[in-house]
């Protein structure tokens, strides 16, 4: 046996062994289902039987004051007056049937105490407040329908509202939301829910000065958190689409976010299960200062500062697709609380608490910035990654504070040479790290192909790059592939190691420009 022999046997058993160890590791499984449990949901509204009270029929002329429990079919129209309920713990529905309700001076409807207060749409109804009130309301009444009880709407109608003043429907606990058509605009936040916002189906269009939808309680374990079962949105906001203070966790729903801050923001947690989310945020895709996870859905955002940030990000599955004018996956510490055009936000340093995990998925990331970046572990550990990475030296395509780690899947990931980081000697995956010889123009075609010629790896980059990290779990170790560049063979190699470099870092580190590093 010849020493080449010799090294190749002995590279292979490096291999297999460094590939156990790693396939062993602790890869976290996160799941959206371990949060939602955790959260207060409040379904007393369907609890109650309301054939026990008798439904009164109201032909509005003037304004209505309820202090007694039971159903109220309210149809006509208020030029200037408003509905109000100071029941007690009483519970009160009011059925809104082709309702127009206007009010100069205050709320359309306020509801100052009432066990329950269920509002149930039939037909179109118009409900809208004055630019300024009167100085006899509390100072926090600030709501076309303000609520002091637990809030539920309901129906197959519709409610157009204007919010003059402030926000559109705001609850001082609860807001649940169980279908109907809304088209909300307010000159602040559309809805508000103090304790929570429970959506379970709607029809939303949203356009608010403002955030969209939002729950604001820091204080109650379990409640602050904003729960979307199905539902479509059209949201236009100047602040966030979807904010909380706890969790934010979407089950489905089709949701279309233009948003000038985070299109979906938490101080805690967002999980998502399904749905199809498009963004375009003049800050942060989604953003959560502590976790991330996301277990299906498709997810496209087509543009943003960053394209998902947390402390911690977790990909179970989805179809995730990302235009970023910074990096496109960002697990980094702390609270982001900035606006679009900030300077040097967010420096932090490496940090054992972040990690960024990818299980499963279809991933593309196209980032100005770092594509995908890890202030501490960077873990692939199935799906299929796509990274088209900076132009600039000062970022990487990948790029992590403490270790990346490759255990499953497939990652090709191209941009400059400059900070460019490979996908590890220490991987339980074979991978590539090639710096090539000139700087490669966009649209190259790049692919490996194995000695019977199959395609192994491809991807058609979008933008310039001179580098490529690149690993598939079909990356066999003694085997011999060809690297081609637009169908033109560029290197042939044999994998004999984990990692194989193509290629050398001194040669090309001038070819593409220089940019800053966060």
């Amino acid at each position: 046996m010849t020493w080449k022999h010799w090294l190749i046997v002995g590279g292979l058993g490096v291999v297999a062994l460094i590939a156990a160890v790693a396939l062993n590791l602790n890869v976290p499984k996160h799941s959206v289902e371990s949060v939602a449990s955790t959260v207060a949901v409040d379904n007393s509204d369907l609890k109650v039987n309301w054939g026990r009270y008798q439904t009164v029929d109201v032909a509005l002329t003037e304004s209505l004051n309820i202090t007694e429990s039971g159903t109220y079919h309210l149809t006509g129209s208020l030029d200037n007056g408003q509905i109000v309920v100071d029941a007690g713990v009483s519970e009160v529905r009011l059925i809104l049937d082709n309702v127009t309700i206007r009010n100069a001076d205050g709320p359309a409807i306020l509801c100052y105490n009432a066990e329950n207060l269920v509002i149930e749409l039939k037909g179109n109804n118009v409900l809208e407040d004055g630019a300024s009130y009167d100085s006899s309301y509390d100072e926090d009444v600030e709501g076309v329908i303000y609520s002091k009880a637990d809030l539920a709407l309901t129906g197959e109608g519709s409610l157009q509202m204007v919010a003059s003043l402030s926000d559109g429907i705001v609850g001082k606990d609860d807001v649940v939301i169980r279908g109907g058509k809304y088209v909300i605009a307010a000159k602040d936040d559309g809805i508000r829910g103090k304790d929570s916002v429970y959506i379970t189906d709607g029809e939303f269009v949203i356009s608010a000065a403002g955030d969209a939808i939002k729950s604001t309680n820091d204080t109650d374990r379990g409640k602050g958190f904003v729960m979307i079962e199905k539902g479509e949105f059209d949201v236009m906001a100047t602040g966030k689409g979807i904010k909380t203070v706890n969790n934010i966790i979407i089950y489905g729903g089709n949701y279309n976010l233009r948003t000038y801050d985070d299109a979906i923001h938490s101080n805690n947690y967002v999980g998502i299960v399904g749905g199809d989310i498009l963004i375009n945020a003049g800050d942060d895709g989604i953003h959560a200062d502590r976790e991330l996870i996301v277990d299906g859905g498709t997810i496209e955002i087509t543009r943003s500062y960053e394209g998902l940030e947390a402390q911690a990000v977790t990909i179970n599955a989805g179809e995730i697709s990302l235009t970023t004018s910074d990096d496109g996956i960002n697990a980094g510490g702390g609270a982001d609380n900035s606006s679009q055009n900030r300077v040097g936000a967010n420096p932090f340093n490496a940090d054992e608490d972040c990690s960024l995990t990818i299980n499963g998925g279809n991933i593309y990331v196209n980032a100005a910035g770092d594509g995908i970046d890890s202030n501490g572990y960077l873990i692939f550990a199935g799906g299929n990654v796509v990274v088209d990475g900076p132009t600039n030296n000062g970022n990487g395509a990948l790029d992590a504070g403490i270790e990346i780690s490759m255990r499953g899947g497939t990652v090709i990931a191209v941009g400059a040479s400059g900070m460019a980081e490979n996908l590890g000697a220490n991987s339980g995956v074979c991978n590539l790290n090639v710096y090539f010889g000139t700087t490669q123009a966009a649209g190259t075609l790049v692919e490996v192909k194995d000695s019977a010629g199959e395609v192994v790896l491809s991807h058609t980059s979008a933008k310039t790059f001179n580098h490529m990290a690149a690993g598939s779990e079909t990356l066999t170790p003694g085997e011999t592939y060809t690297l081609y560049l637009d169908g033109a063979e560029y290197q042939t190699f044999t994998i004999s190691n984990v990692m194989t470099t193509l290629g050398n870092a001194n040669t090309n580190q001038n070819m593409m420009p220089g940019g800053g590093r966060r």
